[in-house]
């Protein structure tokens, strides 16, 4: 093992020898800035290769940077006649040498946050003034991405039309992406994600939904193993013009992360560190009520009389106020006399539980550290050059016992062989480990959930140290004494550790036969593991809960032996790519450019999962014990080994063309045919064309604008049309079946029950794309502009469609839904003042979109509406008030003015007088309640970032908005069945009571006063979840960073031989300005009950360069 490391350490810090060359001419100079006249350090001074061509040199590659104090020194052949100097966040000079003069100031000017001269998408580079297509460029440089612990997190807020969320602020959790609306109703949704040239595989981020499983379960996306210190930059494609050549998985747009490489010269040395401190949760948001107001409350319940046998409310048995009644029992005494009727004990009692108010939020959650170290070299020479790195990350959660560790080593090596051929290599390796709490079924131990749930007056261990329990915590309407639950308990004594390997290794091989004709081959691999391992010990409310649930034989058996339970879950996706593709560009005379690629990609992906569940398990000894099932139905219930495999295949041919005329006119086109196993076995279906047609118009260089070009550097006009494709995996072109063992009149039988119909006519989705876009430039670049307008109509969804009956089947999955996107993107950049010693750039992006599904299947017996008409992320709730007499729900009808309760609504009858009512069920009555109440996607998205220099000083502010989306919150409390075992949120003060008439909101039901209510809101839940009173707007601008850094004197750095430093401080996510997000710590959060909130945090950044 030790040789094994030794061995992966020699090839990466493999480093390789310049070859010297004669020169005939040394030319030295110095690099400055133009905003402050100080040198640039590592500024780039090179010969391209054309001009080494040119000059009979026989290297293809040749330059230096500068040193400490800006100055650089090359040796270059005596034909050479120009060099060109670049550095980051500065314009690229080119510089024509003179005849005698062998010494130059250069005067490198800031660039306006502008797209570079090359565009990189993939495929291929295209210079920025052909780009006909909607492409656009992040900024990543520190003041941008800062502290963002992943790639995705940094894009918030940073381009037009690219909308980000956060799924949870626990460490590792992916951000959700959508690039111009939705453009599937079954597929997937999330962007396509490049790296260097390659596609990967899961990238795609599940519907979390309001489960608590469904966020401790959610899987980190692939690219989180990729270090943001590695990348060189990232470039979003939006349109068809853009995305067509990655054929049918680009409907949701493609984005490009390309990573750093080496340069020419002599080595360059950098060391990056961030500790970053997060401080604690703030629960107050929660809104929860205090123990004083909690007993209030269960004491004002208390009063409610109460004559049904047998059918207590649960707050007759659960909760402090009735542990101590019950303790003394003096229920009928308070009922009767009240308070003053209780005598000095009980009323101590309860008191005592008034004086208790348990800091849940000081004792479930922390503040928490975050440490990240990354180290990088660099360099070459004309033959070899090289980029190597290493990082280390450990990021603690609030919560104690959540954290994220990831280690990362990037390689890039890259040879010129001989003058035609260049080869390169790449590795991307990194080791993810996340630990994480364990789930119970009812989300108790997800310390998110149990701080909004747990009575404050519950305390969590005696003056001795003992665990105290909670046994009003079930969902019983009475304690169990056999389910006690204790979070500390659970915690100490449950474990879930998600261990993440995954290597990306390319190989690259450029074969240049002249400056026109380029063949390139490139070769992708992809592995990822994922090995999650859990253990729930015996003495958990988790398992004492299972075993519970496991009784047999009037519970005096059990399924499930005595003991633990260990899971283990190991899940592998692997990928091959394989593109070979030409390409050809000519130049005519200056007049007409032509530029043309083709090519072909093989592609097959594996995906493979295995998961066991042993009970009975000792930690001490490793050992289990088996369960005895009684028949079949009870393995099923308990599965003890489960796999899972799937394969696909792909093969695609495309190609890419532009011509320009003049440098004034560009036309674009591109096809590709893709084929894949996943759709139909129809000849006509395999490979059908995904396409696109574009055009430039740069209008500024026009003659007729020849007067404007002293104040208009660009006006150009885009227009595109094409073809986007997304292929949905979950739906397959073959029978499917489910392979069953059953006993059938006493015998046992093998048999295939059929659960989805073949379709051979499965294909990929279209989404056909329009796009007109306006750029212009203006005052020397100081305002730059982009707007465009798109229109994107999906086509051949996946949808359900019902079947007549003789087919076999109710229903299959085809092809035919519709759904259409439209919106509007403006990104601006200014660059408000410049002068010697201080400098303000704004950057300004705004996105509108609106998104209609045209075409869905209602099915007849579905409850609530359909999507057609109405937007992909649609809400729909049911129109109520709460009757200022009664404090009961009054719904409206469809088309009517004038709301009725439910009982008159829905036709109740109890026909036999035992409380069993009947009611209106049918399915299109149902559906005709609901009325469209907003969609869960922002219409309105974008960011502000203001960059502030002065001197050696950067102040950079970065704000992301999302406008008018809504929410469904879950209700702030059950009216049928209040649980006084549950702490509630302070709305249910605002409810009706007869001392409170004007109250909100509704009622707390009695079940004598209101049977039938009680009983249809008890039987008919969702009625009563999907009131509209439960819709909240969602609006929020936040303060996605701030960050103050300081470059250092080079006269202070020079003695101790550094070339730059900067230290920075930055505070992510501080403040959040928006619509009422009362209930829940953080906006973002309001999906999801169980979601660790975002949370606030300051950062200490140094960067140092050797």
């Amino acid at each position: 093992m030790r040789k094994k490391y030794l061995y992966v350490l020699i090839c990466f810090l493999m480093s390789t020898l310049a070859t010297a060359n004669a020169a005939n001419r040394i030319i030295t100079g110095v690099v400055i800035s133009g905003e402050d006249n100080e040198p640039l350090i590592g500024a780039s001074v090179y010969v391209n290769a054309d001009d080494l061509k040119k000059a009979g040199a026989s290297q293809t590659s040749l330059g230096t940077i500068t040193d400490m104090d800006g100055k650089f020194s090359i040796s270059i052949p005596e034909k050479v006649t120009r060099l060109h100097c670049s550095y980051i966040g500065f314009e690229e000079q080119n510089i024509v040498l003179q005849a005698g003069k062998d010494t130059y100031r250069i005067v490198l000017q800031a660039s306006s946050h502008t797209l570079g001269d090359v565009v990189v998408t993939g495929y291929q580079e295209l210079e920025r003034r052909k780009l006909t297509a909607a492409i656009a460029k992040v900024d990543v440089t520190d003041g941008m991405v800062g502290a963002a612990k992943s790639i995705d997190q940094a894009l918030a807020g940073q381009i037009a039309g690219v909308a980000v969320t956060t799924t949870s602020g626990a460490p590792g959790a992916p951000a959700r992406i959508r690039i111009r609306g939705t453009a599937s109703l079954n597929g997937t949704q999330d962007p396509l994600w490049v790296l260097d040239g390659i596609p990967l595989e899961g990238t795609d981020i599940p519907d979390l939904g309001d489960e608590a499983n469904n966020i401790v379960d959610m899987k980190q996306s692939s690219i989180a193993g990729i270090s943001p210190n590695d990348i060189e930059s990232i470039t979003i494609l939006k349109d068809a013009a853009a995305t067509a050549i990655y054929g049918a998985r680009a409907a949701n747009g493609v984005i490009i992360v390309t990573t750093k490489k080496g340069r020419t010269g002599k080595p360059i040395i950098n060391f990056n560190t961030r500790l970053t401190y997060t401080p604690n949760l703030d629960t107050s948001k929660l809104n929860l009520l205090n123990s004083e107001e909690k007993i209030n409350l269960e004491l004002e319940l208390m009063k409610e009389p109460n004559d049904v046998i047998n059918n207590l409310p649960a707050y007759y048995c659960k909760g402090g106020v009735a542990s101590v009644l019950k303790q003394y029992d003096l229920f009928k005494v308070y009922q009767q006399q009240g308070w003053n009727g209780l005598p000095i004990e009980a009323q101590n009692a309860i008191n005592q539980l008034k004086n208790i108010n348990t800091d849940w939020n000081d004792i479930l959650f922390r503040d928490a550290f975050t440490q990240e170290y990354n180290f990088s070299i660099s360099g070459g020479s004309e033959k070899v050059t090289y980029y190597n790195s290493l990082g280390y990350s450990k990021e603690d959660g609030n919560v104690p016992g959540v954290s994220m560790s990831r280690f990362n080593l990037t390689s890039k090596t890259s040879y010129q062989m001989n003058r035609l051929l260049k080869i390169g290599f790449s590795l991307f390796a990194n080791r993810r480990k996340n630990t994480n709490f364990v789930t119970d079924s009812h989300g108790y131990s997800n310390p998110i959930y149990y701080a909004r749930t747990a009575n404050p007056y519950q305390e969590s261990y005696d003056a001795a140290g003992n665990y105290i329990y909670d046994y009003n915590i079930n969902t019983d309407d009475e304690p169990n004494p056999n389910q006690g639950f204790n979070i500390f308990e659970e915690r100490a004594n449950t474990n879930k550790e998600t261990v993440t390997s995954a290597v990306n290794a390319m190989f690259n091989a450029d074969l240049r036969f002249n400056d026109h004709w380029k063949l390139t081959s490139q070769v992708g691999l992809q592995w990822e593991q994922a090995n999650q391992e859990q253990y729930i010990g015996g003495n958990t409310f988790t398992m004492r809960n299972m075993r519970e649930n496991s009784k047999y034989d009037n519970g005096t058996k059990y399924l499930i032996p005595e003991g633990g339970m260990h899971k283990v879950n190991n899940a592998t996706t692997s990928q091959i790519t394989w593109k070979v593709q030409g390409e050809w560009n000519q130049s005519f005379k200056d007049i007409h450019e032509v530029q043309i690629m083709a090519g072909s990609e093989i592609r097959k992906n594996w995906y493979d999962a295995i998961a066991t569940n042993a009970y009975g398990y000792d930690p001490k000894t490793l050992t289990t014990k088996p369960i005895i099932f009684r028949d079949k139905d009870d393995a099923k219930n308990y599965p003890l080994h489960t796999k899972s495999y799937t394969e696909n295949a792909f093969a695609s041919f495309y190609t890419n063309g532009s011509y320009t005329l003049m440098r004034r006119y560009t036309l674009g086109a591109s096809v590709r045919m893709d084929g894949s196993d996943l759709f139909g076995v129809d000849k006509k279906y395999r490979y059908l064309p995904i396409y696109s047609v574009s055009g430039l118009w740069r209008i500024s260089d026009e003659p007729f604008l020849r007067t404007t070009r002293n104040w208009m550097d660009n006006l150009a006009l885009r227009l595109s049309y094409g073809l986007q494709g997304n292929i949905d995996k979950n739906t397959s072109p073959y029978l499917i079946g489910d392979y069953k063992n059953e006993t059938i009149l006493n015998n046992e039988e093998t048999s295939i029950s059929i659960s989805g119909a073949p379709n051979d006519k499965l294909r990929w989705e279209k989404t056909a794309s329009y796009n007109i876009g306006v750029d212009f430039s203006i005052l020397k670049s100081a305002i730059n502009m982009s707007v465009d307008y798109y229109y994107r109509k999906g086509t051949d969804l996946i949808g359900i469609k019902n079947l007549p009956l003789e087919n076999g089947f109710e229903s299959m999955t085809i092809n035919w839904a519709s759904m259409e996107n439209k919106g509007v993107e403006i990104n601006l950049q200014t660059r408000n003042i410049t002068t010697r010693n201080f400098s303000w750039y704004t950057t300004f992006n705004f996105a509108y979109n609106y998104n209609k599904v045209l075409k869905d299947l209602t099915a007849s017996n579905s409850l609530t509406p359909g999507l057609e008409g109405s937007p992909v992320g649609a809400i729909f709730a049911i129109k109520s008030e709460v009757d200022p007499e009664t404090g009961r729900i009054l719904i409206y009808p469809k088309g009517s003015n004038e709301a009725i309760d439910v009982e008159t609504l829905f036709d109740m009858k109890d026909e036999w007088g035992i409380g069993y009512y009947s009611y209106n069920e049918d399915a299109e009555f149902r559906r005709n309640l609901y009325e469209y109440a907003g969609t869960t996607d922002a219409p309105y998205t974008g960011g502000l970032i203001n960059t502030f220099n002065y001197r050696n000083w950067e102040l950079s502010f970065n704000f992301a908005y999302n406008l008018g989306a809504h929410v469904r919150t879950s209700p702030s409390y059950d009216i049928t069945s209040f649980d006084p075992g549950h702490n509630v949120n302070r709305d249910i003060l605002d409810r009706w009571t007869p001392e409170n008439p004007t109250g909100k909101l509704p009622a707390l039901l009695n079940r004598n006063n209101y049977p039938a209510d009680n009983y249809f809101f008890d039987n008919v839940k969702e009625v009563y979840r999907n009131l509209d009173i439960w819709v909240k707007r969602l609006s929020y601008v936040r303060l996605q960073n701030i960050r103050l850094a300081y470059t250092l004197p080079q006269e202070w750095l020079h003695k101790i031989n550094i070339n730059g430093a900067t230290v920075a401080l930055e505070g992510r996510n501080l403040f959040v300005f928006g619509s009422s997000y009362k209930n829940y710590m953080d906006p973002e959060s309001m999906f999801n009950r169980y979601s660790t909130p975002v949370a606030k945090s300051m950062t200490f950044n140094l960067s140092l360069n050797f």
